[in-house]
């Protein structure tokens, strides 16, 4: 394939504090250094980015998620796309995700973003809400920021630990991993290329604060996510087929409208290696 130099990316952001739609890029090419960069910047002021208009096969995909790190198999525990390691079926008959989460935060080194790629959906119906986890913990009060800024969470999956211990384990990135034990990460974390602290939990997989009775754990993790949930923390995109969503998933919560009833809604999603989270109260290893 040719390079394709000296791209100029236009960012049209979808509100003030996240999500924006970038244009003037084909992402089946290669992308020219130019343009890595400024989709990588754009990621980091963003969070989350979008390109409309796209043909991807599978393939194609990846070598697009290739140019901004290193892809992981297509998830720890559901099957990937046949013939495709690194790809995730996402079918709306097989599994709907309208909860908040953050992808794959029950292992101990998360994935660093997520590209998802729309190749069906819904005329009208079946968007996608994200949410800002940096922009929620700066607008928490100062002596909840102290406060949560002290503390650590254990983020497991029951149901995917199950499912392995009866499969015998599973592999990711090259190891075999005989149980799917829970992992233990920062309420705030520290982003490691723009360097802002963000909220760290998700109700889909967050499910105690270490140190804390049931009690004070529940009621602080469900302030945080009524807090992080908040509209103007969030923006909201509507799919068409070739649409893309990159998303960083150290600094964002999403959720999947379950409004489309029996129409079909097919998507492909690779993920990127992540790094071992941490902030205040884990501090980078060395």
């Amino acid at each position: 394939m040719t390079d394709t130099v000296g791209q100029e990316v236009e960012v049209r952001p979808l509100s003030p504090l996240i999500g924006a739609e970038l244009f003037g890029l084909d992402l089946s090419r290669p992308l020219s250094d130019l343009a890595i960069g400024q989709v990588r910047a754009a990621l980091n002021a963003h969070h989350v980015v979008f390109f409309r208009d796209q043909e991807l096969s599978p393939t194609q995909q990846a070598d697009f998620a290739r140019q901004f790190g290193t892809p992981t198999e297509g998830h720890p525990v559901i099957p990937a796309l046949e013939g495709a390691p690194e790809v995730l079926a996402i079918d709306g008959r097989d599994d709907r995700a309208n909860w908040w989460h953050t992808d794959v935060t029950f292992l101990q080194t998360p994935p660093m973003g997520s590209i998802l790629y729309m190749a069906t959906c819904p005329e009208v119906g079946g968007d996608t809400t994200w949410a800002s986890l940096q922009d929620a913990y700066d607008r928490l009060a100062e002596p909840v920021r102290a406060m949560c800024d002290t503390l650590i969470a254990v983020h497991h999956d029951p149901w995917f630990a199950a499912d392995v211990d009866e499969r015998g384990g599973f592999e990711w990135m090259g190891v075999h991993i005989d149980k799917l034990l829970p992992a233990i990460h920062p309420v705030v974390r520290t982003h490691p290329e723009n360097g802002r602290k963000g909220l760290f939990v998700n109700p889909q997989f967050t499910k105690t604060i270490l140190g804390c009775s049931t009690n004070e754990s529940d009621a602080i993790l469900a302030m945080l996510y009524r807090h992080c949930q908040q509209p103007e923390l969030t923006c909201r995109f509507r799919w068409r087929p070739g649409s893309v969503a990159f998303w960083d998933n150290r600094a964002t919560l999403h959720y999947a409208l379950d409004d489309y009833g029996d129409e079909l809604r097919i998507a492909h999603r690779v993920t990127l290696c992540g790094d071992v989270p941490f902030g205040p109260a884990m501090p980078a290893r060395d």
